[in-house]
């Protein structure tokens, strides 16, 4: 691999938090993009960002899920030797209720296979889980609140391993909404 400069323009717009959250069972998918191999790579780009598409089975889809603003948040954190690094990428969703629905969601997704679109703010699209390694529910922690001003929220959190910082996905998030023919 050719090294290359690494800046930050000026003024460049890059406020913190995600938009929207996307997610997909695992065994919907039809077709995962993989990313460049560090051995074999000509930039830097091609070890982060899925130049393909997901596709999915026939008649499926990628499915919102409500994030309440400011309070849902993509993480990466380096774990592993010295010699055997590797990331735990994750996505944290709140959701401001006790609907049946995401109560639903929730129960179906405990030991489920996942994979997340989450568009932040920047206006990328992040992707926490694949066909290989897959996001799994890591924590729920949920609350009816005691106070009429503590409100009512459910945090989740489902977690991903990976060989990089959670992946940027080229094209809008709004395609993977489309089910497949």
């Amino acid at each position: 691999m050719n090294a290359a400069n690494i800046t930050w323009p000026q003024g460049r717009y890059n406020p913190g938090g995600v938009s929207r959250v996307l997610f997909a069972f695992a065994e919907d998918v039809a077709t995962f993009p993989t990313l460049a191999d560090p051995e074999t790579a000509t930039t830097f780009e091609s070890l982060v960002l899925f130049a393909a598409p997901i596709l999915m089975k026939s008649g499926k889809s990628f499915k919102e899920i409500y994030c309440t603003l400011e309070e849902g948040e993509v993480k990466s954190e380096m774990v592993g030797p010295r010699d055997g690094k590797s990331r735990e990428n994750s996505i944290e969703i709140s959701f401001p209720g006790s609907e049946a629905a995401f109560l639903g969601f929730k129960a179906a997704s405990s030991n489920r296979q996942m994979i997340f679109a989450v568009l932040e703010k920047n206006r990328k699209v992040r992707i926490v889980g694949s066909l290989n390694d897959p996001a799994f529910l890591e924590t729920d922690s949920e609350t009816s609140g005691k106070k009429n001003a503590d409100g009512r929220k459910t945090m989740l959190m489902f977690k991903a391993a990976g060989a990089t910082s959670a992946p940027i996905y080229h094209l809008t998030i709004d395609t993977l909404l489309v089910p497949a023919v």
